[in-house]
């Protein structure tokens, strides 16, 4: 086997093979095993090491949940996917239901949770939580 040339690993070894930290590239975790539902099939996902996207030094297990969770259904159907019409629609109708506030702090938890791991969608939230700042909110 040449240097450097990664082992096969079969699908159903439930080890994952050997990470050094130094060749991958930076910090890992190791995230715990779970199961996943795909397709109506329960799947178990081995635990793996993964890569660390949180700033440095900036969490400790002493720390409470950050800002807090997103409940789901918050922005009534809201992706930083959708075209923009589609998604300043579905804000104007978020902005009537909850009001401009809760609408804008949604959106900047999106914003925040998303900033290290899809920026281009995190840019998205940003830029509608600042047009429902503009647009909705007394100057």
């Amino acid at each position: 086997m040449k240097a450097g040339a990664k082992k096969h690993v079969p699908l159903d070894d439930p080890s994952p093979p050997p990470i050094d930290d130094v060749s991958m590239g930076g910090r890992r975790i190791t995230r715990k095993s779970h199961w996943r539902y795909i397709r109506g099939m329960k799947i178990r996902v081995p635990s793996r090491r993964i890569k660390d996207r949180g700033a440095k030094g900036k969490w400790s297990a002493k720390h409470g949940p950050g800002i807090g969770k997103l409940k789901p259904g918050g922005l009534m159907g809201y992706s930083p996917s959708m075209s923009k019409t589609a998604r300043r629609t579905k804000l104007r109708k978020v902005v009537k239901s909850k009001g401009a506030l809760s609408t804008f702090r949604k959106l900047n938890a999106l914003s925040t949770y998303t900033k290290r791991t899809a920026k281009s969608k995190s840019k998205t939230a940003k830029a509608d939580r600042n047009w429902v700042k503009k647009n909705f909110t007394k100057k």
